[in-house]
C-alpha cells in the first residue's frame, strides 16, 4: 500500500505558506473533520489536490487518479470539482495573508481612502484548445491581490466596466480598452471613481466651454515631464438626453528613452499601417479620471496608474510562464478558485525569491534583485515548484502506468459528456467539436 508522504520539496513549499494555513482551512470549513467518513482531513492534502490540478495543469480526472495512485484519499473528479468551487474563500484568505507585508503600497490611507481595484481582460485557452477560444475578465483588489470577480466570455466579447458591479469608495484603474463613456458612467452611477488611460478615438473629451478637445494638440503644449491637468467633461447619450460627467484630463510627456520604447511598441502593435499621428501620440501618457483633485493630485493619479502597470506585468509573467491562461473549464465559480490558486502559487514563488534573493517582484519599489530579473527567476522556480507538488517521482509513475491508464479509461467511458465538449459547447453550440482553430 503506497502512502502519501510529503517529501522534502513538498514540505519546503508548504513552509512558505502562512504558518496558520491549517487553521485557516478549518475556519473556512474546508476539512469537514466532524464527518466520520471525511476523506480530506488536512489542509496540506487539500492544497496538494488543488495545486496539482492548477499548478501542473492536470485535468480533474488525471489529478484524482495520480493522487490515488500515490496513496492519497480517493476522490471522484466530480467531488474534486465541487471542492474547487467551495475553495475560493480559503484560497483568497491565504492570498491575503501572503500579501500582508506588501499591502502598504495600495493601502486606502495612501490613496485618498480609495479601495484600489484593477480590471483587465485577457485571451485564454480552454481544455484541449490549440488556440485562443475565450476571454477571461478579472477584477483584482490591489490592497491584497484578491481576485474579487472572474468572468469567462466568448472571445468576441470586448472589455467593459458594465460587466461587473462596483461599490462606493472604489477607484477602478483600467487601460485604454475600457476608455468609453457607457462603462465610465456605469461605474460612476454605482458610486465608484475611474482612472483610465485615454483612448482618443473612443472617448471624446470636452473643455469647460463644451468644445471638443484636440488631445494631441493639448499634449504638444506639455512642458517637461511633469504632470499637467485640466478640468474636462465627457458626455453620454441616454435616450434623448445627454449626460455630462465632469473629470480631469492628466497628461505628461515621456522621457526620450521611454518614448522611444513606446514608439517601438506602437510600431509592433499597429504594423506598417501606423500613422505619424499615432506614432507621435505614443510619446505621451494621457489619463482621464473622475477623482476630485482634492482627493488625489495629478501626480498621485499617475503613480496609481503605474502601480497598476506593475501588477499587470506580474500577471503577464504568470500567464507566460505559469500558464495562467490555460483554463480548466468555463464555470465562473470554478475559475475564481482556479485563478486565486494560481495567484497563490505565484506568491509562493515570489516569497521564495523574497527570502533568498529579494522582495516580491509585483511591488514597484526599485533596486531589488527579484525585480531586476523576474522573468529568469520565474522560469527557474516555476518548474521546480510544479515538481515539488507532484506526489510521485518518474520511476514510481512508470511502474504503475498500466493502472493509471485503466483508471482513466474507466472514468472516461461516457465520451458524450466529457468536460471539454460540455464546456466548449457553452460558447460554440452549433459546432460540437468547437471552432476549427481549436481542435
Amino acid at each position: 500500500m503506497r502512502t502519501l508522504d510529503p517529501e522534502r520539496d513538498w514540505k519546503t513549499l508548504l513552509s512558505y505558506l502562512p504558518a496558520d494555513y491549517e487553521q485557516v482551512a478549518a475556519e473556512h470549513k474546508q476539512l469537514n473533520t466532524q464527518w466520520k467518513n471525511a476523506k480530506i482531513d488536512s489542509a496540506a492534502v487539500l492544497l496538494r489536490f488543488i495545486f496539482l490540478h492548477v499548478g501542473a495543469d492536470l485535468a480533474l480526472r488525471q489529478t484524482v487518479n495520480v493522487m490515488a495512485q500515490a496513496g492519497a484519499p480517493k476522490l471522484s473528479h466530480v467531488r474534486l470539482h465541487f471542492r474547487m468551487r467551495r475553495a475560493y474563500p480559503f484560497l483568497s484568505a491565504l492570498v491575503g495573508r501572503m500579501t500582508a507585508d506588501v499591502r502598504g503600497e495600495a493601502a486606502p490611507e495612501l490613496w485618498g481612502g480609495y479601495e484600489m481595484m484593477c480590471l483587465d481582460g485577457s485571451t485564454v485557452c480552454g481544455p484541449g484548445a490549440e488556440g485562443i477560444d475565450a476571454r477571461l475578465h478579472l477584477v483584482l483588489r490591489l490592497t491584497d491581490l484578491r481576485v474579487t470577480h472572474a468572468k469567462v466570455t466568448d472571445v468576441s466579447e470586448g472589455e467593459t466596466l458594465r460587466r461587473f458591479h462596483w461599490n462606493a469608495g472604489q477607484l477602478v484603474i483600467i487601460d485604454r480598452g475600457y476608455s468609453n463613456a457607457p462603462g465610465i458612467v456605469w461605474a460612476v452611477d454605482q458610486g465608484a471613481d475611474v482612472l483610465v488611460r485615454l483612448n482618443r478615438g473612443a472617448l471624446p473629451v470636452f473643455d469647460d466651454r463644451g468644445a471638443a478637445m484636440n488631445i494631441l494638440l493639448w499634449c504638444r503644449a506639455l512642458s517637461g515631464h511633469r504632470a499637467t491637468e485640466q478640468n474636462v467633461e465627457i458626455t453620454h447619450r441616454e435616450g434623448r438626453q445627454t449626460r455630462r460627467i465632469p473629470g480631469r484630463l492628466i497628461g505628461f510627456r515621456l522621457p526620450e528613452a521611454e518614448a522611444a520604447q513606446a514608439r517601438r511598441r506602437a510600431r509592433e502593435e499597429m504594423g506598417p499601417s501606423i500613422t505619424a499621428e499615432q506614432l507621435e501620440a505614443a510619446e505621451y501618457v494621457v489619463l482621464f479620471t473622475t477623482v476630485p483633485a482634492d482627493r488625489l493630485s495629478a501626480a498621485r493619479c499617475i503613480e496609481a496608474y503605474r502601480l497598476r502597470w506593475q501588477v499587470e506585468l506580474q500577471f503577464k509573467r504568470w500567464k507566460s510562464l505559469c500558464h495562467l491562461d490555460r483554463l480548466p473549464d468555463y464555470r465562473d465559480d470554478t475559475i475564481l478558485s482556479w485563478v486565486t490558486a494560481k495567484v497563490l502559487l505565484g506568491l509562493l514563488l515570489d516569497r521564495i525569491g523574497d527570502v533568498h534573493v529579494a522582495a516580491p517582484s509585483w511591488t514597484s519599489r526599485p533596486s531589488r534583485a527579484m525585480a531586476r530579473q523576474p522573468w529568469q527567476l520565474t522560469a527557474i522556480l516555476w518548474p521546480m515548484i510544479v515538481a515539488a507538488i507532484l506526489p510521485m517521482h518518474l520511476h514510481d509513475t512508470v511502474a504503475i502506468l498500466p493502472e493509471i491508464v485503466v483508471n482513466l479509461e474507466a472514468a472516461d467511458d461516457d465520451v458524450d459528456h466529457r468536460q471539454v465538449t460540455v464546456f466548449r459547447n457553452r460558447f460554440y453550440p452549433a459546432v460540437t467539436d468547437g471552432p476549427s482553430t481549436n481542435r
